[in-house]
């Protein structure tokens, strides 16, 4: 009997655990949907707006219109390395895949001879630079599973105002990049300074575009540029936080089916050792009633 009991109590901490990774699985799920519909629905404006500047760009080509969120301060003396982690654990190996991008890009920096600033958003990535006691210019811990475009806006600004004043030289982003149905990717977005590279025809529908330039082209500029650092800056929080939920969906359903089979195992075991029991306790009683005969 110690034995069977000892097993129910098993069988019990299994069901418990269960009922928390199930709950957080739901959570996450919910946490996805609104994720994913902000991100799907960022994304065609994101990219149309760069392609708008792009082939602003290109037809201000004749004009030699420069502009300095284009170009790289020539007397900056560091880039801006923004790594995006979460703030919570339990999501698999989300966090492990964009801290060890995030790291290989930091040492590429560094043997080329470069000054790097490490911008860390999540707790995370904050606790895992401690460990490994690379230092971190500033972390970001006090947003939530997907901060609003309030909240990114005023960073983008300030990074901006950084770049614009020549105490940076350029911003990259480390994040986990949405591609569809759940895949995700780690990569390294370029955001300062931005690219010149005109949109490809078909995203223009197969044409250009002629372009009456009112106000000035330089003021247009003015106005667009800043929306593109901003808006590119936003969609990478966005595809992070959808990655974050969809890794920890997978990990807590994964724990979940993990804990449904130690239940079944467990229960298995104990039918078995109760059944034991119950076969001796008869043997026993027949025994004694044999040698009172």
């Amino acid at each position: 009997m110690p034995k069977a009991r000892k097993i129910l109590k098993r069988v019990k901490a299994f069901r418990n655990i269960r009922t928390v990774t199930r709950t957080m699985e739901i959570v996450a799920s919910v946490r996805f949907r609104k994720a994913h519909e902000s991100a799907v629905a960022t994304r065609p404006y994101t990219d149309h707006l760069a392609d708008l500047v792009g082939d602003l760009l290109a037809h201000c080509g004749e004009m030699e219109l420069r502009h300095p969120l284009l170009e790289e301060p020539s007397n900056a003396q560091c880039d801006v390395l923004m790594v995006l982690s979460s703030n919570m654990g339990l999501c698999g190996p989300y966090n492990a895949l964009i801290l060890s991008t995030a790291v290989e890009r930091l040492e590429q920096l560094q043997a080329a001879g470069l000054r790097a600033l490490l911008r860390v958003v999540g707790k995370r990535g904050d606790h895992y630079f401690q460990y490994r006691r690379i230092p971190v210019d500033k972390a970001y811990v006090d947003f939530k599973h997907a901060p609003t475009y309030e909240q990114v806006s005023a960073m983008a600004s300030a990074l901006m105002e950084d770049f614009l004043a020549g105490r940076i030289g350029g911003l990259e982003v480390a994040y986990t990049q949405y591609l569809r149905s759940g895949q995700s990717s780690p990569v390294i977005a370029q955001i300062l300074p931005l690219s010149q590279t005109p949109p490809p025809p078909d995203r223009l529908g197969g044409r250009g575009v002629e372009y009456e330039f009112l106000p000035s082209p330089r003021e247009l500029l003015d106005r667009l540029l800043p929306a593109v650092v901003r808006m590119r800056l936003y969609q990478c929080f966005l595809d992070a936080s959808v990655t974050e939920q969809v890794s920890r969906i997978r990990a807590m359903r994964s724990a979940t089916e993990n804990a449904d089979e130690m239940i079944h195992d467990l229960t298995v075991r104990y039918n078995r050792a109760r059944q034991a029991q119950i076969t001796t306790e008869l043997a026993e009683i027949m025994g004694g009633s044999a040698g009172v005969k």
